[in-house]
């Protein structure tokens, strides 16, 4: 059961947000989510206090957690609009020691078999899901055929945006394994250039996750790609463009 808690400021109209208690937070709050009615223009601040004046018990955990806003991480001045899910985020573990959670950037094959073993370690876990990202074999007519493609990254930033966004998985949908891995430099066609693999107590959450995590990454990890073709032509891959947005120069930035 969700409850309802509402604010009534007077001669104000007021917006409905819906939100969400994950790991620590849930036990705290006594439920999964909660329906808020804030004054329009109500920012994170409001919500919060709003939350620790309905729900005493959350107090202590509001000196740690983060909030989200319809999956995204958000400031405390983020404004909130009708319909929006907010998400308490509490601090989860991560990092190079962490026993559920591994992200890495890698300049060599991506260990598959090493990645599934990872994440059917947990058997509290029944929905294993799996992606792999491979360098597809084309031809273009003018340059001829792709040889290879070259990922580089911005290697700080982007290790921490991975390992923010699969702890930010494994928070929202309760995950007991997270690994996602990225390889960097020259990958020859059929060669994997990204794995995700997560696990999950039931498929719908480890389906729902898995993408979400390849699509977050496209979207947020500074990591570039260039094709490379058999006359020499190297092309930039701009997201979400056409070949004909492509920056394209013949001999340039090729591997060293």
């Amino acid at each position: 059961m969700t409850p309802s808690v509402r604010a009534d400021p007077e001669g104000e109209s007021l917006i409905r947000i819906n939100v969400l208690f994950l790991g620590p937070s849930r036990d705290l709050a006594g439920a999964d989510s909660v329906t808020l009615d804030l004054a329009e223009h109500a920012t994170i601040t409001d919500v919060r206090a709003l939350l620790v004046q309905r729900l005493p018990r959350l107090a202590p955990a509001m000196r740690s957690v983060r909030f989200a806003i319809n999956l995204a991480f958000v400031a405390e001045d983020a404004t909130v609009r009708q319909g929006d899910e907010v998400a308490l985020i509490p601090p989860v573990s991560g990092g190079a020691d962490d026993k559920t959670i591994w992200v890495a950037l890698v300049d060599e094959a991506i260990p598959a078999e090493r990645i599934r073993d990872f994440v059917t370690g947990d058997p509290t876990c029944g929905g294993i899901v799996t992606f792999e990202g491979a360098t597809r074999r084309e031809r273009d007519e003018q340059h001829g055929l792709l040889v290879r493609l070259e990922y580089e990254a911005y290697v700080h930033m982007a290790r921490t945006q991975l390992e923010r966004l699969a702890a930010e998985a494994a928070a929202r949908w309760s995950l007991g394994r997270v690994a996602v891995l990225h390889r960097l430099g020259p990958i020859a066609p059929a060669d994997a250039s990204v794995m995700i693999a997560v696990a999950g107590r039931h498929r719908a959450e480890s389906f729902e996750a898995c993408r979400w995590l390849i699509d977050s990454l496209k979207r947020e990890v500074p990591i570039w790609k260039k094709d490379v073709f058999e006359d020499g032509t190297v092309r930039w891959v701009e997201p979400a463009a056409d070949r004909a947005g492509s920056i394209c120069a013949p001999g340039a930035g090729r591997a060293l």
